[in-house]
């Protein structure tokens, strides 16, 4: 009986203290996550992110204001200026999410590289059509097949470039729309630009006459009407050309080929050489 008393009471006694272990390791082990998740998440951490948020988003905005100030005061040097935007903007975002990692996380070069790595990796399965945007816009930016300013045709829009971002690139149309092109969509097409980063552009303006005008007399009229025009930019060019065409009826095609002092005045400069030319036409009879 004393052998099964003894037996009993040393069996208490054992469980007893691994209970007592058992409640002393759950405990380490709280204690040990809560101060782990303080390190990663104070106070003082919470505020710097916070405050690198709220900088990066105002020096945006900030970047904005000065780049369209800085066009107006400086119109002559607008492309040029435009063509920083993007790149800075870029830059500073690189600069913000670096410093959130590092404020965060704290990592050592060897963790920087891994994260790296593994990030990428899980973004190109997950994200693939972002990453894609991402590396287009990364590509025009460097290839620059087109700038902010340029004007552009690509699939079936044309329109100057406002934007280029990581994501996507904004064309505003000639009737004022604004038209968002994912990037990786632009890398993959073929794209036309009207000027090339230049700041003026030919405009092709399409008059159309009955066959048996006088070439002479219509040549006078029209290149009077473009040389005449506020909008050209008379260093360059002005050509004009002549087709017959017998397709429904009998017509003669003028084409007059052009450069305007900015791309911008592309519509008035057409609006203007075509309104002055039938003002002409009507006075010597060939319209009524």
């Amino acid at each position: 009986m004393k052998r099964i008393l003894s037996t009993v009471f040393f069996l208490t006694v054992i469980s007893n203290f691994a209970q007592e272990k058992t409640v002393n390791d759950v405990k380490n082990n709280v204690e040990n996550t809560i101060s782990t998740a303080t390190d990663v998440v104070s106070i003082t951490k919470i505020l710097t992110i916070v405050v690198v948020i709220i900088l990066t988003w105002g020096l945006m905005k900030l970047l904005d204001w000065f780049f369209k100030n800085l066009v107006k005061n400086f119109n002559r040097h607008r492309l040029k200026i435009l063509r920083l935007q993007p790149i800075i903007k870029i830059l500073v975002w690189t600069l913000a999410i670096y410093t959130l990692i590092i404020t965060l996380f704290n990592p050592s070069a060897e963790a920087v590289y891994a994260l790296m790595g593994s990030s990428a990796l899980a973004l190109g399965f997950a994200l693939q059509d972002i990453v894609k945007n991402i590396f287009g816009g990364l590509l025009i930016i460097l290839d620059r097949p087109f700038q902010i300013g340029d004007r552009i045709n690509i699939k079936g829009n044309y329109g100057e470039v406002v934007n280029i971002g990581l994501r996507n690139t904004i064309v505003n149309t000639l009737d004022d729309n604004t038209v968002t092109i994912p990037n990786s969509a632009i890398i993959s097409d073929s794209i036309s630009n009207a000027n090339s980063g230049a700041l003026d552009c030919m405009v092709v303006i399409n008059l159309w006459l009955p066959i048996n005008v006088d070439v002479t007399q219509i040549r006078k009229i029209v290149e009077e009407a473009a040389i005449t025009s506020r909008y050209l930019n008379i260093d360059r060019p002005v050509t004009i050309l002549f087709f017959d065409h017998f397709d429904d009826h009998a017509a003669t095609k003028v084409v007059v080929k052009a450069y305007v002092l900015d791309a911008r005045y592309e519509k008035l400069f057409e609006g203007d050489v075509t309104e002055t030319s039938k003002k002409a036409f009507i006075e010597v009879g060939i319209y009524s």
